[in-house]
Formats: C-alpha cells, sequence, structure tokens
C-alpha cells in the first residue's frame, strides 16, 4: 500500500462512523490495485448526510472556494485541502448536463441492497458498478475501460 493511500486513509477516519457515504473515483480504483495513483478523494454522500460530513471535513482540511461548473449540476459539492496537499471532493445530489443539454440525475442510496457499500481499512467504499455508471456520466471513457475490464475478469473467476 502506498504511502498516498494509507496518508488517505488515515486522514478519513475521523469520518467512519458517519452513517450514508462511500469512497471512489481514482483512489477506489488505487484500493482495488486497477491504477497506480490519484488526483483526489472522491467522497460520495447522501444529501442529508452532506452537513454532517461538511462540517467534520471543514474541520480536517481548508474547504476551497469552489464555482458553479457548466456540466457538473450536484446539489451539493464542496472541495477541501489537507495540510499535506491532499485534495477532497465531497458530492451529494449528482447531476450532469449532457452534451444536448439535458441534466441526468445519479442517486447515491447506501442501502439499496447489501453491495452499495463495502467496508475496507474501517471506511466505506463504493461500488466499481456504481463509478462504472458515475465515470460513463462524467464522460470519462479511459476509466470506464477501466473498470469494465475488471468486472469482466471478476465475471470471468466467480
Amino acid at each position: 500500500m502506498s504511502n498516498r493511500l494509507k496518508q488517505s486513509l488515515a486522514l478519513l477516519q475521523p469520518l467512519a462512523a458517519l452513517p450514508d457515504w462511500g469512497i471512489g473515483g481514482s483512489l477506489l480504483l488505487v484500493e482495488q490495485q486497477l491504477q497506480a495513483d490519484f488526483r483526489d478523494i472522491d467522497l460520495v454522500c447522501t444529501t442529508e448526510a452532506a452537513p454532517a460530513l461538511d462540517a467534520v471535513l471543514s474541520q480536517l482540511a481548508t474547504p476551497l472556494q469552489t464555482t458553479p461548473h457548466p456540466q457538473y449540476c450536484s446539489q451539493f459539492f464542496r472541495r477541501y485541502q489537507d495540510s499535506s496537499g491532499l485534495v477532497i471532493e465531497l458530492m451529494a445530489g449528482i447531476a450532469v448536463r449532457n452534451s444536448t443539454g439535458a441534466l441526468q440525475h445519479w442517486k447515491f442510496d447506501p442501502h439499496f441492497d447489501r453491495h452499495s457499500l463495502q467496508r475496507r481499512h474501517g471506511l466505506p467504499w463504493m461500488t466499481l458498478r456504481d463509478w462504472l455508471v458515475l465515470y460513463q456520466l462524467f464522460e470519462r471513457p479511459e476509466k470506464v475501460t477501466i473498470i469494465q475490464a475488471a468486472l469482466a475478469r471478476s465475471a470471468d473467476q466467480d
């Protein structure tokens, strides 16, 4: 396990007891050994859980200024930077405007089924299947390919 991954896990430990959130994005891909490094720490939560997570993250790291984005229109989006330089992005009520201008919504529901969150390293992790959908929504084809290959390998082993 890389030092950056260990540092990220330690940084997120104070959030461990809070409900209805999960780690995803490139940190999930690193944790699953699907890529070597991550750019930032993506956390997804329910809109109800966002204020409590925001309060804790604001104590752990410095909130960063964000400007509205024409494509990413989530109900809740905050960025924070730890003293080490690690950046955390917290999002809830995810919505993305596609190339036709239509707004596509994705709802995080950690209680949908027993596989929606997986606990590892004492923290809740989102599934690769959820991030396959999100990376498709975010129009990140390279990440989609990585996850599709991992899911295909997993299906072959079942």
